[in-house]
């Protein structure tokens, strides 16, 4: 108690000092613990379910030579012989997210829901807050359970909260289902974002008519392990029962097999883990980059204290004495910037979990990360661990040196013992200078990445582009029919008012669309080394929509439909890729599956056209520029679902409404959903690449100013303890310009040092970041460069100040002191 009240009179005293040390170490904290927040939330914090450790997901895997291991999901039938074929588990249950039209009491609109056998509830340990949840029965005849479960949400919203509608009717994709119960307001199912669960026995009448019987795998299947058996004895029965399992797929070279994975730890892909891991690393650097520079000024005030400190010793305090009293001290800092940092915590996660949704939080397969960040018990838990870790890594090295003072040199006013202390006081700032170029070369590289990322926009025009997707119910709308349908809804569309021109695409550039194998007729086609390339099923006119430029033949035109000969656009890569140094027109070629006439080798698909090369894949998805696409007419084969583009003659948001209208005219229980600009739909596709460039260029910014700040300090340090010595100098004839040049030279050797070993580091750092970036190396010799030459010049402009404050050193006056 002693120490603290002393302590406390001690920081007063210097409390122009410990108001910088207090606000730096608070956002340092304030960085680190709403970074820890978001990490924790998206990969270690329990799942929102009873028991979540228990709880786990199955997978079927497929390795072959040219893709090595990927997950994937399971058939209806796979799931058959699944559940009689293993004893690891109370029960297993199948999910499948599915969007659905909801009709009836308002206009329709589309709604996120799973198809759910009846154990899902059961496993994930969730009761109806209304009415009850599906029986066994209601898993039996395909189309007879005409049932469903609501949210809370989707009660409240559409309902009113009115409990007679337990036992009434709603409309899903057009077919009649009675309510049979109300979900609890938290419970949101694995997916965390369905509005109403459905029955898997009429998944063949609401979404899908083969759902029961295709061989595809589609359905995620959910598990809870009995009692006493471990994950790897689950593992080693289901490898041993995969064996035995039927795969559709007709690659050689190809293995099949299943896996299982506790639920917590395949909710998050492995790039957007990295993200995380990385953005938690940067905020780290910068809390120990405070952390030097905060040791630097304490250590300084060491100096001012030093004869004080000394008398205390000579009159018979112990040094270990002295020691803890100092530690004392640099913890009583370190709480007041936990507590500061801890309050800016709590407006750092609310701002990160605002933003972060859209940026950070992808389901992997069909499991959200349920990973909002949020300032839970062991947030704060963090922050009062990293305070503690603060205080020690803030105040160990400046306690030990000051205990460390010769009292003959102190009492005598002799500064012959202080080369120990800036000899640390270096190491310290080389330190933040060698943190600090880690930092910029990491900002430095995820800009460069992302600049690369926007100049890929040139390729098309996204001005006045609306966007909105449609998804007729297979169960209504077979395959079959897809071109037919699609073409109901596109002319349609194309009649309203202010339409400049309509086409109609399943992907739009920077989301991702479907990939298939390609075959080149002609040339030796292996299955197992095929070129994976891009498909689309777009109409005549995508191509003027979106201005992407035609280089060689036609484009699709509305004669291009069934029973004519197939046709296909290619891009430009394409065409260097495949026929270099040929004319690819005329070429002919057929792809990969079994879906539409593209698929036979009789009726090869003849090249009419190259076009501009788009981008497709995930702005932040390595390896995809320049991939080759290739584009069908919808009218020769086309789902039924598909995304519509509208170039307007005015603002897009204007023909919402009519466009709704349009759609419906074509069948009044078909909503229009997700309606985006291109430009927003785009904007979207780069917020994880441009959040992760801006935060970590945020935390470089802020690691350049405070190694800027410890370059300043050690060399303001370094002058007023060599008063004599300069003054010395300067009497002996030195010119005040080479006392310039010595303190900027003391300043730049130690940056030099510090820039070194920072760029090794950014280097070896290379290997975690090269998943990130896309266009560009993370050891970019340019990047690297331009990182090395700003933070030399900071630190010449850091410097500069002592420096001229050397040179101005009177040594009459130093002199006469002395």
């Amino acid at each position: 108690m002693h120490d603290l009240r002393y302590g406390i009179r001690s920081l007063v005293r210097m409390r122009a000092v410990a108001a910088i040390a207090v606000i730096t170490l608070a956002l340092g904290i304030a960085a680190t613990t709403t970074m820890f927040s978001a990490a924790y939330a998206a990969l270690l914090r329990p799942l929102p379910f009873a028991d979540p450790d228990r709880l786990v997901l199955l997978f079927t895997t497929r390795t072959s030579p040219r893709e090595g291991q990927t997950l994937s999901r399971w058939s209806f039938p796979l799931i058959r012989r699944l559940t009689s074929a293993v004893t690891s588990y109370e029960s297993l249950a199948s999910y499948t997210p599915s969007l659905v039209s909801l009709s009836g009491g308002g206009d329709p609109e589309q709604i996120d829901g799973e198809i759910v056998s009846p154990e899902y509830f059961p496993i994930l340990r969730a009761e109806a807050a209304l009415g009850r949840t599906f029986s066994a029965a209601e898993d039996g005849t395909p189309g007879d359970a005409s049932v469903a479960i609501l949210s809370d949400a989707l009660w409240r919203r559409r309902y009113g909260a009115d409990p007679s509608i337990v036992g009434g009717s709603v409309r899903i994709n057009d077919v009649p289902l009675t309510v049979i119960g109300i979900m609890p307001a938290r419970f949101l199912g694995l997916s965390e974002k369905s509005e109403i669960w459905i029955p898997r026995a009429m998944a063949p009448r609401l979404t899908y008519a083969e759902y029961l019987t295709t061989p595809q795998l589609f359905i995620a299947v959910v598990g809870r392990l009995a009692p006493g058996v471990t994950l790897e004895q689950a593992n080693a029965e289901l490898a041993a029962a995969s064996a035995s399992f039927t795969f559709t797929d007709g690659e050689p070279e190809t293995r099949f097999g299943a896996v299982v994975q506790r639920a917590g730890d395949a909710r998050i892909e492995p790039s957007l883990r990295r993200s995380v891991l990385l953005l938690l690393a940067a905020a780290a650097c910068v809390l120990l980059i405070t952390c030097a520079n905060v040791a630097g000024l304490l250590l300084a005030r060491g100096r001012m204290r030093a004869r004080e400190l000394a008398i205390r010793l000579a009159i018979g305090a112990g040094r270990a004495r002295i020691v803890r009293q100092l530690l004392v001290e640099s913890l009583l800092l370190a709480t007041a910037a936990g507590l500061g940092g801890a309050a800016l915590a709590v407006w750092g996660v609310v701002g990160f979990a605002h933003y972060a949704p859209a940026v950070l939080w992808t389901g992997r397969i069909t499991v959200s990360p349920f990973a909002a960040p949020t300032l839970d018990s062991r947030a704060l838990l963090f922050a009062v661990g990293v305070t503690l870790i603060t205080s020690v890594l803030c105040g160990l090295a400046p306690a030990l040196d000051t205990a460390r003072t010769q009292l003959t040199h102190v009492l005598k006013e002799d500064d012959r013992g202080g080369g120990a202390r800036r000899r640390v006081f270096r190491l310290l700032v080389v330190g933040e200078v060698a943190l600090a170029v880690l930092l910029l070369a990491g900002a430095g590289v995820l800009l460069e990445s992302f600049a690369r990322m926007q100049r890929l926009r040139g390729a098309f025009d996204a001005d006045r582009v609306l966007t909105f997707w449609v998804r007729p119910p297979s169960s209504r709308y077979p395959v079959a029919n897809g071109p037919a349908t699609v073409e109901r809804v596109l002319t349609a569309v194309e009649q309203v008012q202010g339409v400049q021109s309509a086409a109609v695409n399943r992907c739009t550039p920077f989301t991702g669309c479907s990939r298939t194998i390609l075959f080149v007729a002609g040339r030796q086609n292996d299955p197992a080394t095929a070129p994976v390339v891009g498909r689309h099923y777009v109409s005549a006119d995508y191509f003027r929509t979106l201005g992407i430029p035609l280089r060689a033949g036609r484009l699709l035109t509305a004669a291009d439909r069934s029973g004519r000969p197939p046709v296909a656009v290619i891009s430009e890569s394409a065409a260097r890729r495949f026929w270099p140094g040929e004319d690819p027109l005329g070429k002919r070629v057929w792809f990969g599956g079994t879906t539409g006439p593209f698929a036979d080798p009789s009726r090869a698909v003849e090249i009419v056209g190259v076009v501009g090369d788009v981008r497709y894949e995930a702005a932040d998805w390595p390896g995809a520029s320049g991939r080759p696409e290739f584009y069908t007419s919808y009218l020769q084969f086309s789902f039924p679902d598909t995304m519509v583009m509208v170039k307007t003659r005015g603002a897009p948001a204007a023909l919402v409404t009519a466009l709704r209208r349009a759609v419906a005219s074509v069948d009044p229980s078909l909503p229009i959903y997700d309606v985006l600009t291109l430009d927003e739909r785009i904007s979207g596709a780069l917020a994880r690449p441009r959040f992760n460039a801006g935060l970590v260029a945020g935390f470089a910014g802020a690691a350049l100013l405070i190694a800027a700040l410890g370059v300043y300090g050690m060399l303001s340090y370094s002058v007023s303890s060599r008063l004599r010595e300069i003054g010395v100098r300067l009497a002996l004839g030195a010119a005040p310009d080479r006392m310039v040049r010595f303190v900027l030279g003391e300043g730049l050797r130690l940056a030099a040092l510090g820039v070194l070993i920072g760029l090794a580091g950014a280097i070896a750092a290379g290997r975690i970041t090269r998943s990130l970036v896309v266009e560009v190396s993370p050891t970019d010799p340019r990047v690297l460069g331009a990182v090395a030459i700003a933070m030399l010049a900071v630190a010449a402009l850091a410097a500069l100040l002592p420096a001229r404050r050397a040179s101005a050193v009177d040594p009459m006056v130093v002199l006469r002191q002395e």
